[in-house]
């Protein structure tokens, strides 16, 4: 499965839905991902506490966008109401960026 395929229902059906294991529980209520040719898309959701720190991602924002622009395909669509990000992370950077987003909103 390629990367933009995790949208399309036909091949994934259950779109990003594998549990995560281990996350801080400082950060995260819960998460997701689903692995791809290309990488891993990761959907995890916020605490509370984090929430209040971080009420509003704004990518219109100069700092904000600063801090968050190293994400690939970054969603925040659903943030606001349900503590959701969503990003891929892309497997020739090398990198794990699920470990810098928890780090950076700690």
């Amino acid at each position: 499965m390629k990367k933009n395929d995790v949208w399309n229902e036909e091949i994934n059906p259950d779109f990003i839905s594998d549990t995560l294991e281990n996350l801080n529980t400082d950060v995260w209520d819960r998460g997701y991902y689903k692995e791809t040719d290309d990488g891993i898309w990761y959907e995890v959701y916020v605490v509370d506490q984090i929430k209040k720190k971080f009420p509003k991602i704004d990518l219109n924002n100069q700092d904000q966008n600063k801090i968050f622009e190293k994400f690939h395909d970054l969603k925040i669509d659903y943030y606001m109401s349900d503590n959701q990000i969503t990003f891929f992370s892309p497997k020739k950077n090398n990198q794990n960026y699920l470990d810098i987003l928890t780090n950076i909103l700690i």
